[in-house]
């Protein structure tokens, strides 16, 4: 089986996300720093164990929602599997709205457009493209 190349538009969408992940991961990794050394001004609360437990359960849950569809969306990528990335994607991209910042949501929202509009990034991810000019042969 020959390897075909990843097209050009499809590999960009997979550096802003992994961009994005790195700088979501290494936002997190400050924040906990920091509130190792300052519980009470992030807490509401004194701290108890089953409090510090249950702030420490809410904010690693908080982080993988963010971080989990993004980086699912480009090991899917990766992998090429078409439904998936489209579904993760899309995934990301809700997540991100109520969530992130504006450029993240551009992001997503430039990513799930260059998968489903992008011919080239479509049929690699389906497994047709074979890296000509708008040449499609099914692969299995």
């Amino acid at each position: 089986m020959v390897k075909t190349a990843l097209p050009t538009l499809l590999n960009v969408v997979r550096i802003l996300l992994s961009v994005k992940l790195i700088y979501v991961i290494v936002s997190f990794i400050v924040f906990l720093i920091d509130f190792n050394q300052n519980m009470e001004a992030y807490l509401a609360f004194s701290r108890k164990g089953d409090d510090l437990a249950y702030a420490s359960g809410v904010i690693i849950g908080r982080m993988l929602f963010m971080i989990g569809p993004s980086l699912l969306a480009v090991i899917f990528i990766t992998k090429r599997k078409f439904k998936l990335a489209v579904t993760f994607l899309s995934l990301a991209l809700l997540v991100a709205i109520p969530n992130e910042s504006n450029l993240f949501i551009l992001i997503h929202l430039f990513a799930l457009l260059i998968v489903l509009l992008h011919r080239p990034s479509k049929l690699y991810l389906k497994r047709m493209y074979t890296g000509g000019n708008d040449e499609a042969v099914e692969q299995s």
